[in-house]
């Protein structure tokens, strides 16, 4: 059955969590397809068997039998077996098996959405995520979370845009929450989808099963360009993935593109070799990129100033 909605629409999945989601849908649609086998032809066996031409007369006391009540029963029943064997284990699982905070084998991510873009805040070295202030909130400048760049814990910190990266096979737990109006993050390879509610932060855990990369929807009509707010998720190989962060996470601390433009160079050939489905040139060009951002780091502290001259 699931082979057949592939066909039809489904996107295959590509995490742990979807595997139950999965099985819940393709039960779900047995179901529905042996209903439309026994009903679609008794109803066109009614039109004909009961049509006005072969009575004319309307028979006021109908059906004696009571075995259409029998058959509803059944497909209660059915109905029942799905929602208490796979629906709700499915949603027990989504709402309580979420990693703890301080859990260091799980990634964790801020994401912020707003009008009309997804922000993400990643903890640096440090592994804390710096705090955040609406009154530090600038478009201007891209601190669209208000991030305090002043606090020692967020001068490592990584601000990302329309992108997440994830290493394979490891926990993942993303805190959502909006700026503005209600969005909804969607995923659907992932089979994750999650309303962003204001004044809310809402944990939403899942572990990819495979490096690759998908598209960040917005599933929730937000504003006139609900459309343009859509953005990459990568799947990174794990040592690909740790270099990315670390790479990311020297360069804003580095904070200044003459001195580590060549790792940012790396970093978008790193994100377009997982694109194009080659994970492990990613995991070297990430690799690189994290040489090249020490280097550049190193470069800058022992200058005496800024031997670029900014355009």
């Amino acid at each position: 059955m699931l082979e057949l909605l592939h066909k039809l629409g489904l996107p295959e999945n590509f995490s742990v969590q979807g595997v139950g989601i999965d099985a819940t849908i393709e039960w779900i649609h047995i179901l529905m397809f042996v209903l439309f086998f026994i009903w679609a032809p008794f109803f066109i066996y009614t039109l004909i068997r009961f049509r006005r031409s072969r009575n004319p007369k309307a028979d006021y006391k109908g059906v004696k039998s009571h075995i259409s009540s029998y058959l509803e029963g059944g497909v209660a029943i059915i109905e029942a077996a799905i929602l208490i064997g796979f629906a709700f284990p499915v949603w027990e699982e989504r709402v309580n098996d979420i990693p703890a905070p301080d859990d260091k084998d799980a990634v964790h991510i801020q994401v912020v959405a707003q009008q009309f873009q997804w922000n993400m805040h990643y903890a640096g070295d440090d592994n804390i995520f710096g705090p955040s202030r609406i009154d530090l909130i600038n478009d201007e400048s891209q601190n669209f979370i208000g991030l305090d760049r002043s606090d020692a814990t967020a001068l490592d910190d990584i601000m990302l845009f329309n992108e997440i990266h994830l290493p394979v096979n490891r926990d993942a737990v993303i805190y959502l929450s909006s700026r503005d109006v209600i969005h909804s993050l969607f995923l659907p390879i992932f089979r994750v989808k999650q309303d962003a509610v204001p004044g809310m932060r809402i944990p939403i855990s899942f572990k990819p099963t495979q490096t690759g990369y998908s598209e960040i929807a917005c599933a929730q009509l937000c504003g006139n360009s609900h459309y343009s707010m859509k953005g990459y998720l990568y799947v990174h190989t794990p040592n690909g993935y740790e270099s990315f962060i670390k790479a990311s996470s020297k360069l804003a601390v580095l904070d200044d593109y003459d001195y580590g433009f060549e790792a940012e160079k790396k970093l978008k050939a790193a994100k377009e070799a997982i694109k194009s489905g080659y994970s492990i040139s990613a995991e070297k060009l990430a690799t690189e990129a994290y040489e090249l951002a020490v280097i550049a780091l190193e470069d800058k502290e022992s200058s005496d100033g800024d031997e670029w001259d900014d355009w």
